[in-house]
C-alpha cells in the first residue's frame, strides 16, 4: 500500500497545470420589435423541470410587473403523433413575408443533443427549429442547426445521426462503468477519497480534458470535415437558442470571433434569474450564466425574450452594470401543442381521489415548499385530497427533497414522480382536480398553459410573469402567502358551482402554438431587411 501511496503522490506532482483562455470586447445594438401578440397568454417553454404585485420578500427593483392579456390569437395545427403525442404532426414552417436576399441563421444544438433529458430549453428548441424554414425550404432566411468541434476548432453542420436525434429525443443507453471506475471499485474507502480529490483538483482536471481530446483526436469522424463551416454565407447570423452558457467555446470568447468572420449575433431571453437572484443558484450557475449573457450584452445585435418580464429584467439587469441597454428587441410566443378533445386514461400511477398537481424541477424558485405547507392543513380539509409532484431533482434543494421523501403521508397521499414521459403527463394533467403553480418567480411559466390546455383549474402564484402565462384564465396568489393558497384550494373544495364553472369556461381557453413562435423568430429576423 505505500508504495501504490507513493505511485499516486509521484503521479499528482507531475500534473500539468491547467491553462487560461483569452477574451476580448466590442459592442454594438439596433432596433425594437413585439411580434405578434396573443390573446390568452404571451410566452413559454415546456419543462418537467416564467403580476401586478411583487412578492413580498422580494424586492420591487428586482420584481417587473405584469402585462395585460394581449389580443389576436392565431390557430395551429395540433395534430398528434402516436410518439410524439403533444407535437404537431406536420409542423407548419414559418415562411418570410417579403422577399429578400438569402440571410442564413446557424443555431447551436450542442446542449441539446448532449443532455439525456428534456426539460423547456431542449423541448423548445427542437419545437422551434422543427417550424422555422430549413436550408432546403423555399424563402429568404435558412436556419441550419449546428455543434461546435473541438477538433475541427470551429462549427459544422449535423450528421445525419444528429439530424434524426433532434428531430425525436431517445433516451440514451446506460452509460457502462469507465475503466478508471473499474479499476478503483475494489480500493480501500481511504484511496478513493484520495483518487477523488486528485480528479476534481484543476490540474487533475487538465489531465482528463487532456487525455478526453486524445480520444476526440483519434475517433473523430472523418465526415466532419465535409461538415465544417470553414467560411461564412454572406449575411449569417448566429443565434444562440438553447441554454448555451454550457457550451464550449464560452460566448465571451466565441462571439467576437463569429463579429471578426463577419458573422452578427442574437440570443433568447428566456430569464436572467441567476444574476438577478443570486440567492436561488449556486456560484458556479452564477458565474456560467453571467459571462454567457455579459457577453451577448457586448456583442450581440438582436435579443428575443421569451415574455415582457424577461425583456425587462434584461434591460434593467443591462443597465445595473453599465452596459448598453438592448435596443433591437423582441418578444415572442413559445407553444403548447397539445391535444385537444380527447380524454387519456387515468394513468396508473395517480393516487385515487382528487389530487393537486405542481409540474416543474424541485429547485429553489419553484417554492415547492410552500406547497408542502399548505398541504399540511388541506389534508386535514379534505380526506381524499393527494399532492402529486411531477418534476426533476434539481439544485440546492436538498431539504426540500427530504422533506418531501420523509413526509408521513409520502407514498399514500403525497408522490413524487422525476421521469415522467408525455403520454403519462397529459394523463396526470387531464386528471388533476387542480393544477398549482406555486413559483416564487418565472421567465414565463409553461406548466400554467399546459394545465389551462387540460382544462384543468389552475392557481398561480403571481411571482414573474405567470399572470403573462395564465391572464385571466388562472387564479393567483402570493408566493409567499400558505394561507392565500389553502383559501383558494379550499374554495374549490367546498364550493363545487366554483369549480365547475372554472372547468367549464377553459373550453374556450386557446394555447399559444409552436408556430406563432417559430413566426415571432422570422419575423424579428426579417425586420431589419424590410426598413
Amino acid at each position: 500500500m505505500p508504495r501504490l501511496q507513493g505511485f499516486i503522490q509521484s503521479a499528482w506532482s507531475s500534473l500539468p497545470r491547467p491553462s487560461r483562455r483569452f477574451s476580448a470586447t466590442q459592442s454594438t445594438t439596433a432596433h425594437s420589435l413585439v411580434v405578434p401578440t396573443w390573446k390568452n397568454t404571451a410566452i413559454g417553454v415546456r419543462s418537467v423541470d416564467s403580476s401586478p404585485h411583487a412578492p413580498s420578500s422580494i424586492s420591487p427593483d428586482r420584481v417587473c410587473s405584469a402585462v395585460n392579456a394581449s389580443e389576436n390569437t392565431t390557430a395551429a395545427d395540433t395534430r398528434a403523433t402516436p410518439e410524439h403525442p403533444n407535437r404537431a404532426e406536420n409542423p407548419v414552417v414559418a415562411q418570410p413575408s417579403v422577399p429578400i436576399t438569402d440571410r442564413h441563421v446557424f443555431v447551436e444544438v450542442s446542449n441539446t443533443l448532449a443532455v439525456p433529458y428534456i426539460t423547456g430549453f431542449q423541448r423548445h428548441t427542437r419545437e422551434l427549429l422543427a417550424r422555422l424554414p430549413q436550408g432546403t425550404d423555399p424563402g429568404a432566411i435558412h436556419f441550419t442547426p449546428v455543434r461546435w468541434c473541438q477538433e475541427c476548432n470551429a462549427y459544422r453542420r449535423l450528421t445525419g445521426a444528429e439530424q434524426r436525434a433532434l428531430g425525436r429525443f431517445a433516451p440514451p443507453a446506460p452509460v457502462p462503468q469507465s475503466r478508471l471506475g473499474a479499476i478503483a471499485a475494489p480500493l480501500p474507502e481511504s484511496l478513493k477519497m484520495a483518487l477523488r480529490r486528485m480528479i476534481h483538483h484543476p490540474r487533475g482536471k487538465s489531465l482528463r480534458e487532456h487525455l478526453a481530446a486524445v480520444r476526440r483526436r483519434r475517433n473523430h469522424p472523418p465526415e466532419h470535415s465535409q461538415l465544417r463551416i470553414s467560411s461564412w454565407p454572406a449575411d449569417s447570423w448566429f443565434f444562440d437558442l438553447e441554454a448555451a452558457w454550457h457550451n464550449q467555446p464560452p460566448r465571451s470568447e466565441i462571439l467576437p470571433r463569429l463579429r471578426r468572420e463577419g458573422v452578427r449575433t442574437a440570443t433568447l431571453i428566456a430569464d436572467v434569474m441567476p444574476v438577478q437572484f443570486t440567492e436561488w443558484f449556486d456560484e458556479g450557475q452564477q458565474r456560467l450564466f453571467k459571462t454567457f449573457f455579459d457577453a451577448h450584452l457586448e456583442y450581440s445585435d438582436k435579443f428575443i425574450s421569451i415574455s415582457e418580464c424577461s425583456l425587462r429584467d434584461a434591460i434593467h439587469y443591462a443597465e445595473s452594470i453599465g452596459m448598453k441597454r438592448p435596443t433591437d428587441t423582441a418578444v415572442i410566443t413559445m407553444g403548447a401543442n397539445f391535444r385537444r378533445n380527447e380524454s387519456p386514461p387515468r394513468p396508473a400511477i395517480a393516487p385515487p381521489g382528487r389530487y393537486l398537481l405542481t409540474v416543474g424541477t424541485v429547485e429553489p424558485r419553484k417554492n415547492h415548499a410552500l406547497l408542502l405547507d399548505a398541504f399540511e392543513e388541506l389534508s386535514e380539509l379534505s380526506e381524499d385530497l393527494s399532492a402529486v409532484i411531477v418534476g426533476k431533482l434539481g439544485w440546492m434543494t436538498e431539504s426540500v427533497a427530504e422533506r418531501i421523501e420523509t413526509h408521513p403521508l409520502f407514498g399514500t397521499r403525497v408522490f413524487w414522480f422525476q421521469k415522467v414521459d408525455d403520454t403519462l403527463l397529459d394523463g396526470l394533467y387531464a386528471h388533476a382536480f387542480l393544477a398549482v403553480q406555486p413559483a416564487k418567480y418565472e421567465g414565463f411559466g409553461t406548466p400554467v398553459i399546459e394545465a389551462l390546455s387540460h382544462g384543468v383549474p389552475t392557481l398561480s402564484s403571481h411571482g414573474g410573469a405567470l399572470t403573462e402565462a395564465g391572464g385571466e384564465w388562472a387564479e393567483y396568489f402570493d408566493p409567499t402567502s400558505v394561507q392565500e393558497l389553502v383559501d383558494l384550494v379550499t374554495l374549490h373544495l367546498n364550493d363545487s358551482e366554483h369549480h365547475d364553472a372554472s372547468r367549464s369556461r377553459l373550453a374556450g381557453y386557446m394555447p399559444p402554438s409552436w408556430e406563432d413562435g417559430a413566426e415571432g423568430i422570422l419575423a424579428a429576423f426579417q425586420r431589419d431587411l424590410t426598413e
